[in-house]
């Protein structure tokens, strides 16, 4: 567990992430979603079972196997980071704490189901030793902001023991907390091959169907 977590670290340290199909930057922006109004504004960011692989294959302080281990902990769960929080006079920010945000924190699934946070002796040994060692990591990564993000466990499943949110299928993923909702459509965009205009075959979003300027039917590259 140790070196797991001691290449974890090193990985993140160097921003090193696998040279793959998937862009890095674009990955993390359609996995982390932000409402602002006024002074007042609150985030989410899903972090995938697929996250890890993406994220650490082809990093040579990695090894499968620890990606394996990784996957293996994550794998029964549904992974929100969230916060809620005020902005005050200069850069000056105040957080919601956990116990708050979870108060009002519920996913959705598309029958329009609620589902709850899992308490702390609902969730596995490995999950939290692995949640509890890389907050402080995603705390770094999104800076001043990273103070008030909280990691939050869900397990939420169909009759026959799969995840109902799955990245690479059709469907919609939608968490409210804090006032807000927060929706994604599934696939991840970033995680899918870009659909081309027919017209003058500019790549478009994989999960457009009709380009936005002429009205055309998209076609897959």
């Amino acid at each position: 567990m140790k070196k797991i977590i001691t290449s974890i670290i090193i990985l993140f340290t160097l921003t090193a992430f696998s040279q793959k199909k998937v862009d890095q930057a674009e990955l993390l922006k359609s996995l982390t979603i932000w409402k602002k109004e006024s002074d007042k504004m609150s985030g989410t960011f899903w972090l995938p079972n697929s996250y890890w692989r993406i994220a650490l294959e082809g990093n040579a302080n990695v090894p499968k196997e620890s990606i394996d281990l990784i996957e293996n902990a994550f794998k029964d769960y549904l992974i929100l980071c969230a916060i809620d929080l005020k902005i005050g006079n200069g850069t000056n920010m105040t957080f919601k704490l956990k116990d708050e945000i979870e108060k009002g924190l519920t996913v959705i699934d598309i029958n329009k189901k609620k589902y709850r946070p899992l308490s702390e002796n609902e969730i596995s040994y490995d999950t939290k030793s692995f949640l509890s060692s890389i907050s402080p990591m995603f705390a770094q990564m999104f800076g001043e902001m990273g103070k008030g993000m909280h990691f939050f466990v869900f397990k939420i499943k169909n009759d026959k023991g799969v995840n109902i949110f799955n990245e690479f299928e059709k469907g919609a993923l939608i968490v409210n907390h804090s006032g807000n909702t927060f929706e994604w459509t599934l696939p991840l965009s970033a995680l899918i091959d870009d659909k081309l205009c027919p017209v003058d075959e500019k790549k478009m979003n994989g999960n457009w169907n009709f380009c936005p300027i002429h009205g055309k039917e998209l076609k897959s590259k």
